[in-house]
């Protein structure tokens, strides 16, 4: 079974017996075996439709928030209120970006198996209170009035930053196997979790 940012190992172990009898003209005839060698494991049957459209709907909601991200404009910092405003602009895109996000996860079809619901109630909530941290980051923004308060504004747009740069889009999949086995099928699953994110579906952020 495929599972998000595990390694698969194989070990091979063989034993060979060759018996020599001295001053014999011929070798001994090999001892019958009774044992009955058993057929090789069969691979995992692919995952039911359901679980893997899904789950690919799931990732494709969170591909809006990665195509937010890497949307996101640099901050400019030549001036405290040019970094005041770059800050807005990038706040404004990871605000969208998580906005549509939870109104993807909000149009999710049936869950296909009962634990399916539950990480989409915990995604919601963990997006939703990212996205709300955001928005009043960017509120302090608006409203910050001269350099110094400026700068005390742009300094908290890290901790929102953070958030979204320490998330695994696809947290508590590897708890359900059924949604397990059907990320490792789902198109905007593999999208996702591709060699370069090692098998854990989390991204860069400006700046990380």
């Amino acid at each position: 079974m495929r599972r998000l940012g595990s390694g698969v190992g194989v070990a091979t172990v063989a034993a060979v017996a060759v018996v020599v009898v001295a001053g014999c003209a011929a070798s001994s005839p090999a001892p019958r075996s009774d044992v009955v060698p058993s057929p090789p494991a069969s691979a995992a049957p692919p995952e039911s439709g359901d679980a893997v459209a899904w789950a690919d709907d799931y990732c494709g909601a969170m591909s809006e928030l990665v195509r937010s991200v890497s949307s996101m404009p640099s901050v400019d910092a030549s001036s405290p209120r040019r970094a005041s405003e770059t800050s807005g602009e990038l706040l404004d895109v990871m605000v969208t970006g998580l906005e549509r996000t939870l109104d993807r996860l909000g149009g999710l079809g049936a869950p296909p198996v009962a634990e399916a619901e539950r990480l989409r109630r915990d995604a919601v909530e963990r997006y939703s209170d990212i996205r709300d941290r955001a928005q009043d980051v960017r509120d302090e923004l608006a409203a910050a009035e001269g350099p110094e308060a400026r700068l005390d504004a742009v300094s908290a747009v890290s901790a929102p930053l953070d958030d979204i740069g320490g998330l695994n889009l696809l947290e508590g999949f590897e708890t359900v196997p059924a949604l397990d086995r059907a990320s490792g099928e789902a198109p905007s699953c593999l999208r996702l979790t591709g060699p370069e994110t090692g098998g854990t579906p989390r991204f860069a952020t400006p700046g990380s």
